[in-house]
Order: structure tokens, then C-alpha cells, then sequence
């Protein structure tokens, strides 16, 4: 795989970890022939592929940014197919209501909430914040 889109997927496959999540199996098969590109598939459960890839040469952030919005589109397909909710990443502020939108803030990849545009976690830290949810939800 290319060093670039494997670094760029990197901080995302934690967050696909997450409970509401879903981990694709990666294609190391490059589909995008446009030049500095780098492309691989990911492949959901049921053997449904989406191709996803980065432009080589980005700065990281920018490159994570971007590959988080074409792996959230995979999981929100693949988490509906397999008859779960389709909300991925779930906004921790309002539960089953809307997913989280990726961005960059201070040169960091972000998750924030699109309703009130709170910064929830960085990309690649959703699971601290489902065990702080879970943590405060948790009977005294």
C-alpha cells in the first residue's frame, strides 16, 4: 500500500473499532489512475468493496480529512447492510440523531458535532470518548 494512504488510514481504523463501528477488510488494489493518487478498497462484511483514496502530497491532516469523509460514507453503507444504526460516528450529544462531521481545527483532524459545531475527539481518539460516555452513563 502506498506509504501515504496507509498512513492517512491509519488513525481511522481505531475509530471504525468503536462500538458503533464496523472494520472494513483493505484491498491493497489500486483503482484511481489520476496521478498522485493513492487508492485502495475496503471491503465490508458482506463483500461489497468502495474504493477510497487520498491525493499524494497533501499535508497529513488535510489527507486524513479527507479519507475520513470517504470512510465514513463505506461504514454508514456497510453498518446499514448489516441492519445497524447508520450513524457512524455517533455524536455522543445527541445519540441516533446525526453523525459526526470530519474537519480540521488547529492543523488537527477532528470529529465535531454539525448541529453545534463542538469538537468532540480527534480522529483516531473516538474510542477515549466512548469510555467516558460509558463511563458517565454508568450506575453509581
Amino acid at each position: 500500500m502506498h506509504p501515504e494512504l496507509e498512513s492517512a488510514l491509519g488513525p481511522l481504523l481505531p475509530d471504525l473499532k468503536t462500538p458503533s463501528g464496523v472494520l472494513p477488510t483493505i484491498v491493497d488494489e489500486g483503482w484511481q489512475q489520476y496521478p498522485a493518487t493513492a487508492s485502495c478498497w475496503l471491503r465490508g462484511p458482506d463483500e461489497t468493496a468502495t474504493g477510497v483514496f487520498v491525493q499524494t502530497g497533501r499535508p497529513f491532516t488535510e489527507q486524513v480529512v479527507a479519507l475520513a469523509d470517504q470512510v465514513q460514507e463505506w461504514a454508514v453503507e456497510a453498518l446499514w447492510r448489516l441492519g445497524r444504526s447508520a450513524s457512524w460516528p455517533a455524536c455522543p450529544y445527541h445519540p441516533d440523531r446525526h453523525p459526526l462531521l470530519a474537519g480540521q481545527r488547529a492543523a488537527q483532524a477532528v470529529w465535531t458535532c454539525p448541529v453545534s459545531d463542538v469538537r468532540v475527539s480527534a480522529i483516531g481518539a473516538l474510542a477515549d470518548v466512548c469510555l467516558r460516555e460509558r463511563q458517565i452513563r454508568r450506575p453509581s
